[in-house]
């Protein structure tokens, strides 16, 4: 099988089995992981418990097998309450557990911020730089204020301190989520659709899904670093 037709052959995330399949998966695991970090894995900190129901619903069994692998342990639901946060915090410990916490920080308020841009943009029929610079700004802002300021504001760092450091934390993080997509949107787009799809049909949702899969792959070397020189916390 040669480079196109390997690209081509991703013309399934166009289909409507596939694409409502995938995010009514999505939509009930969604719903599940809600309550279990509001009732079952309670140490979850508050951030990650808006980010991992986004990143699921967007993700659907991909995004639940992380949060299983790498933030909710093994038996807590059987645990007293006193017990559960010594057990959590062992857990999320492993660096690999740390960095996916940074990601999900990432691209579940990038990925917001970006998925709205985008519609707004697809049906104003703006040009693709246009688009692009959009949804950078826009996804950078709701990454921003929505998770890496509360975030830091979380540690105890002043609104002023958690401002610069998490805007600091989001910068590098965006750089690379949006070059995952871009990548993704000028690459293996055009061997799927004629053109960018508008939001009223399933070629968009599919693509858009597998935009920000791609740019949370392409994003995970700069967590790495990140949680490395203290920048990002992770799962903390």
């Amino acid at each position: 099988m040669g480079h196109t037709d390997l690209l081509s052959s991703l013309d399934f995330l166009t289909t409507g089995t596939f694409v409502l399949s995938w995010y009514v998966s999505g939509f009930i695991l969604m719903l599940w992981v809600i309550y279990d970090v509001l009732y079952v894995n309670t140490s979850v900190s508050k951030p990650l418990k808006i980010g991992w129901p986004i990143i699921i619903f967007f993700f659907s069994i991909i995004g639940l097998l992380l949060y299983l692998e790498t933030c909710r342990a093994w038996g807590i639901a059987n645990l007293k309450e006193d017990v559960k946060k010594k057990v959590h915090h062992s857990y999320v410990t492993p660096v690999f557990n740390k960095v996916t916490g940074s990601v999900i920080h990432c691209v579940a308020g990038d990925g917001l911020g970006i998925m709205t841009a985008m519609v707004i943009g697809r049906y104003m029929r703006v040009n693709f730089w246009s688009e692009f610079m959009a949804e950078y700004i826009t996804g950078f802002f709701f990454g921003w204020i929505l998770f890496q300021y509360p975030a830091m504001r979380s540690m105890g760092n002043s609104s002023a301190q958690s401002l610069w450091k998490g805007g600091r934390a989001e910068f590098f993080s965006m750089i690379t989520l949006m070059t995952g997509m871009l990548l993704t949107m000028k690459l293996i787009q055009p061997h799927i659709v004629a053109s960018a799809p508008l939001p009223n049909t399933y070629a968009f949702w599919g693509i858009a899904a597998f935009a920000l899969f791609i740019g949370m792959i392409v994003t995970y070397p700069m967590n790495w670093w990140l949680v490395s020189i203290g920048w990002k916390h992770g799962m903390a």
